[in-house]
C-alpha cells in the first residue's frame, strides 16, 4: 500500500513491517528467561544446613539445580527455594560449568546471608548443559556471555581433547588429552563430550569433568579464582576455542567474525552453526594454597583452598 504526495511516496506496508519488527523484539526481550531470575537470600542453621539438597552439575553435563527443599532448616529472608530451580548466582558468584563439590565449595565459602540467584527450567534453559552450549546467540547478547562463563568454569577442572599430534611445548594431560580418532569418537558417542569441533582437518572435544579432582590438580582457591573480579585472565596454549581459530585464520577484517566464520562440523559429522562454540580451549587453574593472596587463607579443605574475606 503506497500513498503519494507531491514528490514523496510512502509505503506504509514498510511501516507496519518495521512497527511489527520493534513489537517482536520488544515481546522477545520481555519473555527472555533471564527476566524470570529470581533471588532468595537465605541465613545457614545452626546444624550449618541451607535447607535444600544440591543437584546436577558439570560432571553429570547439568546446571547446578535443587533437589528437595526443606522447609524449616534454614532462615529464608526474602524470596524463595523451589525444587528444580536452576541454581545460577551464590552471592553474585556464577556457579553453571561447575561440578557438584565446587558449587558447594562456593555455597560454604559464602558468610551469612547468602544470596541465591535461581530461575525456572523451561525454553532455552534446562539443565542439560550440552543442550544450552550448543545454541547460538549473538556476540555480546546475555546467552553468549553466559555461555562463555560456563566454559571458564568448566576449564578450571577439566582439560580439552584433541586428534592432533603434540606441538613443541605441549604437556599431554595438561595442554591437551592427544587421544586418536576412534577414541575420540567414543567419547563423542559415549556422551562425555559437551562440545566438540573441528580445525584444520583435527576434531577438538570438552569433556565433562570428574566429579572429584585429580590429585595432582592444583587446589582450587575459591577467592582467587571464583569470587567476581577475582578471575584471574586465562593464558597459555589453551587459550581459545575452535571457532576463534578457525576465524582466525579465515577473516579479514577480524571484527566481521560473527558473519565470516565457516560451519563447522562436531564429532558425529553434524554440521553445527560457527555461534555454536565448538570447544573452549583454554584453563583457568588455582594456584593453591601456597600462593600469595590477599586475603588470609583459611585451610585446605578436600583440595579446594579457602580464603575468608
Amino acid at each position: 500500500m503506497t500513498h503519494t504526495g507531491g514528490d514523496e511516496m510512502i509505503d506504509y506496508q514498510i511501516i507496519l513491517d518495521n512497527t511489527s519488527s520493534m513489537m517482536s523484539n520488544s515481546l522477545k526481550k520481555k519473555n527472555h528467561w533471564t527476566n524470570k531470575v529470581h533471588e532468595a537470600v537465605v541465613i545457614m542453621s545452626k546444624e550449618g544446613e541451607f535447607g535444600f539438597e544440591l543437584k546436577g552439575g558439570a560432571e553429570i553435563g547439568q546446571f547446578p539445580y535443587f533437589g528437595e527443599v526443606k522447609q524449616g532448616k534454614a532462615a529464608v529472608q526474602s524470596g524463595k527455594l523451589a525444587q528444580s530451580e536452576l541454581l545460577l548466582e551464590v552471592n553474585n558468584t556464577a556457579v553453571a560449568g561447575l561440578t557438584t563439590r565446587d558449587v558447594l565449595a562456593v555455597i560454604k565459602h559464602c558468610k551469612d546471608p547468602v544470596r541465591f540467584k535461581c530461575v525456572k527450567q523451561g525454553g532455552v534453559v534446562d539443565k542439560d548443559l550440552r543442550h544450552y552450549l550448543n545454541l547460538h546467540f549473538s556476540k555480546g547478547s546475555v546467552d553468549h556471555d553466559h555461555q562463555q562463563i560456563i566454559r571458564d568454569n568448566l576449564y578450571l577442572r577439566t582439560v580439552p581433547c584433541t586428534t592432533r599430534q603434540p606441538k613443541e611445548g605441549e604437556v599431554p594431560g595438561v595442554d591437551y588429552n592427544f587421544v586418536s580418532t576412534e577414541r575420540f569418537m567414543e567419547l563423542e558417542q559415549s556422551g562425555a563430550l559437551l562440545e566438540s569441533g573441528t580445525y584444520e582437518e583435527n576434531l577438538y572435544g570438552t569433556p565433562k569433568p570428574p566429579a572429584e579432582p585429580s590429585p595432582a590438580a592444583p587446589p582450587l582457591n575459591v577467592s582467587e579464582v571464583l569470587l567476581p573480579g577475582a578471575r584471574p585472565n586465562i593464558q597459555g596454549k589453551r587459550n581459545q576455542s575452535v571457532r576463534n581459530m578457525q576465524q582466525q585464520a579465515s577473516l579479514e577484517p577480524p571484527e566481521e567474525e560473527e558473519e565470516s566464520s565457516p560451519p563447522m562440523v562436531n564429532g558425529n559429522g553434524v554440521a553445527i552453526t560457527p555461534g555454536e562454540r565448538a570447544c573452549r580451549v583454554g584453563v583457568c587453574m588455582g594456584r593453591g594454597a601456597g600462593s600469595s593472596c590477599v586475603w588470609p587463607c583459611a585451610g585446605s579443605v578436600s583440595g579446594i583452598t579457602f580464603c575468608m574475606e
